[in-house]
């Protein structure tokens, strides 16, 4: 059984409690390749002055490990680590670890027995980031991925002699068939997860895909069902371990660590305001009031390591003699944390408005609202994409034709549309959401802590972020090189832009009322005229 560590001392004042228990330990992560695992490599390597990380890391590509830890280190997102060490010395305190979900037992990930003995020996925490996001996977690689990987994972992390904390990172939307989330485990799945592996392992793809109406009941994909199920696992058969649930919403770019704007990914609300920036999108799916429950990834990390260190300080104060009861149902609970703070929340309305923030020109600043639509109605919404979306393309691709060329956009518009439909299953709904949990934690922390690892939604300024935000994907994600006026002032004086926003939103307020007098509703216009102008 994993090791509780000394808690003789746990009552004493500390200072510094979170920094401490991170100093000098070695950690575990899983899915450090992806979005949120870099950005959580690159914080613990910068802040928090670990002995070591194990990155679990599978073969991609052809390529080895090692080969994609050098590639990932030399990352944007890595400069401001590299400006104190080189890639070489960051690979002394990194180590890449082979994993492979594909072992025959199906119990363990893969690695070479001397590389497991050693992480046996030394790992204090675990992430499990390993994830499949794609909402549109396949029914079988989901649940191979997101329930058997999470099965493999705990399955090695029992073994450790010096753990102290695993925490495992789910989705805010594993029950968003729930219109009130708690922070708990909701064990309500038609199958429970060792079945639904059971069933993975034995049928093939195209079997599983026939069965998959039946698996997700009222869940939208198959995304948030094999996440369900992953949490369902931990309940029922890891709870015994140090072991806590963290739940995003959905994950932004960064505000500012370790630099503004930085992303690697066009998933999700990113995707759908970069094609609107760029014209393919011109209607969404969706209601613009409804919030929109959206964090900066540095915040999410930041949140994630103190969940860290409470999963640990929660382990140390457990009856002993629980451990010992047969039964899931008779062990405690396994701690859950909704990251999400209702007051700061934006709305849809708003995110797609403030976007206008990282704009160029004041022109194109100007253009904004009247390039994009949100409709809530499910049938005008179909008419809109036809007129905007589909006849375009098929004129468009008229036109290659005629000129020898492949057609192309229509694919485009078929597939911007099936996104469109994806996104708004959370672009029509709101959710209440508990978050004891997390406001409890941002106690926990001093100031020198919350200097280092501020996560409180309430202390993001979102226009300095949206400033960076289209930018960042342009620079970080497509490559692109900033515009000459950014890289002569790259800081642009966000009172300017606010500035720029207003008298934008005062033109159209303008328009508005000259658009009713002219027809004819000057007697509505007398009445309602500051209503109109402060909307």
């Amino acid at each position: 059984m994993a090791a509780k560590g000394n808690s003789a001392d746990r009552n004493a004042p500390e200072l510094n409690r979170v920094l401490s228990f991170y100093r000098n330990s070695t950690i575990l992560l899983t899915g450090g390749t992806g979005f949120l695992g870099k950005v959580l490599l690159e914080k613990i390597l910068r802040c928090l002055g670990v002995r070591k990380v194990f990155l679990a890391v599978r073969i991609k590509d052809g390529r080895k490990p090692a080969e994609r830890l050098q590639e990932l280190l030399k990352d944007a997102l890595f400069d401001r680590l590299r400006q104190d060490a080189t890639v070489e010395q960051l690979l002394e305190r990194v180590e890449p670890v082979e994993i492979s979900l594909e072992a025959g037992d199906g119990l363990g990930l893969g690695m070479d027995e001397t590389t497991e003995t050693r992480l046996l020996q030394q790992t204090d925490v675990i992430f499990n980031v390993l994830a499949s996001v794609k909402f549109n996977e396949s029914i079988k690689n989901a649940v191979d991925t997101n329930v058997g990987g999470t099965r493999r994972v705990l399955q090695l992390a029992r073994r450790m002699q010096r753990l102290k904390a695993v925490v495992h990172v789910s989705t805010l939307y594993s029950n968003c068939d729930r219109t009130h989330i708690r922070e708990r485990v909701y064990d309500d799945t038609l199958l429970r997860p060792e079945a639904v592996l059971n069933l993975s392992k034995l049928l093939s793809a195209d079997e599983m895909d026939g069965l998959q109406h039946c698996l997700l009941g009222s869940l939208p994909n198959t995304y948030t069902y094999s996440k369900k199920c992953a949490e369902s696992l931990i309940q029922q058969h890891f709870s015994d371990l140090p072991v806590g649930i963290f739940r995003p919403p959905i994950v932004l770019s960064t505000y500012r660590e370790p630099i503004a704007g930085w992303t690697d990914n066009l998933n999700g609300p990113a995707g759908l305001c970069l094609w609107t920036v760029k014209g393919y999108v011109r209607v969404i799916h969706g209601n613009g009031r409804k919030k929109a429950n959206l964090v900066p990834v540095d915040y999410c990390v930041n949140a994630l390591l103190v969940a860290g260190f409470d999963v640990a300080d929660r382990s140390m104060a457990r009856d002993p003699a629980q451990d010992s009861r047969s039964g899931w149902e008779t062990v405690q609970p396994v701690p859950v944390y909704n990251y999400l703070y209702d007051r700061p929340n934006l709305t849809w309305g708003r995110y797609m408005g403030t976007v206008s923030m990282g704009f160029d020109g004041w022109i194109k600043r100007l253009c904004w609202p009247h390039s994009y639509t949100i409709v809530p109605n499910r049938a005008l919404f179909r008419v809109l994409s036809l007129c905007c979306h589909t006849v375009p393309a098929w004129l468009l691709d008229f036109v290659r034709q005629l000129r020898g060329k492949r057609p192309l956009y229509r694919r485009m518009a078929a597939k911007t549309n099936r996104f469109l439909e994806t996104m708004a299953y959370f672009g029509l709904r709101e959710w209440q959401i508990a978050n004891e949990n997390v406001v409890r934690l941002r106690t926990l922390l001093t100031p020198t802590e919350a200097s280092l690892l501020e996560f409180d939604l309430s202390t993001v300024d979102w226009d300095e972020y949206f400033q960076a935000y289209i930018p960042g994907i342009r620079r970080y994600y497509l490559g692109e090189l900033p515009a000459a006026r950014d890289r002569t002032n790259p800081a642009q004086p966000l009172a300017w832009n606010r500035r720029i926003q207003f008298l934008c939103r005062l033109l159209h307020r303008l328009m508005w009322v000259l658009i009713c007098l002219k027809l004819g509703h000057r007697l509505y216009v007398r009445r309602n005229l500051f209503s109109i102008l402060i909307a």
